[in-house]
């Protein structure tokens, strides 16, 4: 994240890397001793992973500083006349400093160019030698055909050229008709100058009414906390709008920025990953008038599936949340963003309540806007409280089947005997019933 520190790279230390295609079809054992070096040459150890750096140092590398401002810097650009091609967005990124002198050198330039035409002008022309006092008629100064009325030399030009572009007009200083080529300068100067005077009041226009400066009442809170939310471990930050005036179709989304190097040995710098807020769901979509918790569920496609709270002191990394919307007010799209880093993520804790009711309207408490408490969760990761979960209810389903046989057997040995007919019984009792009546007749 800076340029004088090495980043760190950071693997996820539960999950696995897969091998390439092209290390698939490995089958020689010397060859698959050969990979195995060059791979753990390639890929740093767990232990060199570990960020060794001080608070200070890790808070002056941050990719994304907590007031929004990207501490990314653009070195050796060659080819600077694309910023000349949008000369009106230039204009309007640079500071205030550097947009005033800009400002004011347009005018000044302009004034000083002018002037010295106007001078040359009037110099080429034999005018300047000529002692022509400011109450001469100027039915006299026609038929002498003077160019300009008033300027004897490049300070009175000065003030002509500023009369001609502001449209001061003091009356003591003219232009002669019978001069063409002053009427055509004093035609340029005001078209010039009209041009002059859209761009810059444009640009200032846009850049005191730019929406940057509405991000400074948007709050997000300093930490984030992870705990549970429904049976769900769930990463939560809350946000919140100092304005009455409401943002207008506010989304908000989030980056996870890690570095980290692939199975073939390529080093990624600052990968970005996404991290679902409720995109499908639609909770991205916020109604902000009151301070509101935007939550990420740790599931499965989550990238802190496998880190607990041990894992994540030894990750490296940041998370980048932006928050998008239209100011009501001018309509204009405006975008806020701030940043956590590993030490600012609070394991087992949850934000404090800041809404009360209190004569039939709810009011917000910003002191407890950062306020959290800690609550109780087991220091293990997601993934470790899944497979624990699996476990028991493996083990519960095995002691119900157990349970559930025992019950049908000892049902079994306690069933009453009773005196059932089967089919052949049946039929020897109808045989016997016959034989008997057989008898009877052969007795009779």
């Amino acid at each position: 994240m800076g340029s004088t520190t090495p980043l760190h790279v950071t693997n996820s230390p539960l999950r696995s890397t897969q091998l390439s295609p092209v290390h698939s079809n490995i089958s020689s054992p010397r060859e698959v001793e050969r990979l195995a070096k060059a791979r753990s040459k390639l890929l740093e150890s767990e232990c060199n992973q570990t960020p060794t750096l001080p608070p200070e140092t890790r808070e002056q590398i941050r990719y994304v500083s907590k007031d929004g401002k990207c501490r990314v810097n653009l070195g050796y650009i060659s080819e600077r006349g694309r910023f000349l091609s949008d000369i009106f967005t230039s204009f309007v990124d640079l500071q205030y400093r550097w947009f005033l002198f800009v400002f004011m050198m347009c005018y000044i330039t302009t004034w000083f160019l002018f002037a010295g035409l106007y001078f040359l002008n009037a110099f080429f022309r034999g005018d300047l030698g000529q002692e022509r006092p400011l109450s001469t008629h100027v039915e006299h100064l026609v038929d002498q055909r003077p160019c300009y009325l008033g300027v004897d030399g490049f300070i009175s030009a000065l003030l002509f050229s500023v009369e001609t572009q502001r449209t001061i007009g003091y009356g003591s200083r003219t232009v002669s008709p019978s001069c063409h080529e002053s009427v055509l300068l004093v035609m340029i100067q005001c078209i010039v100058g009209s041009m002059i005077d859209a761009l810059m009041v444009g640009c200032m226009f846009v850049k005191i009414s730019r929406p940057k400066k509405r991000a400074e009442t948007l709050l997000f809170s300093r930490t984030c906390v992870i705990a549970n939310r429904d049976d769900q471990l769930c990463l939560m930050f809350r946000l919140g709008d100092l304005r009455e005036s409401h943002m207008v179709d506010a989304k908000i989304r989030a980056k996870l920025i890690k570095s980290r190097q692939t199975a073939e040995g390529e080093f990624l710098p600052l990968e970005q990953t996404e991290i679902d807020l409720g995109y499908e769901t639609g909770s991205d979509r916020l109604f902000l008038v009151e301070p509101q918790v935007i939550q990420h569920n740790i599931d499965s496609n989550s990238p802190f599936w496998e880190l607990g709270p041990q894992q994540l002191r030894r990750q490296q990394f940041e998370i980048i949340v932006i928050l998008e919307g239209i100011v009501e007010a001018t309509g204009m799209m405006c975008q806020a963003k701030t940043s956590y880093i590993e030490t600012e993520i609070e394991w087992g804790a949850r934000f404090e309540p800041c809404m009360t009711l209190e004569k039939g309207s709810f009011r917000v408490d910003l002191r407890r806007f950062h306020s959290t408490y800690k609550v109780p969760l087991p220091d293990c990761s997601a993934s470790q409280v899944h497979q624990l979960m699996l476990l028991a209810e493996d083990s519960k389903a095995s002691n119900w089947g157990t349970w559930a046989e025992g019950t049908a057997e000892e049902d079994k040995d306690k069933q009453p005997s009773h005196g059932g007919f089967s089919f052949d019984n049946i039929l020897e009792e109808r045989a016997s019933e016959d034989n008997e009546s057989e008898g009877s007749a052969g007795k009779s």
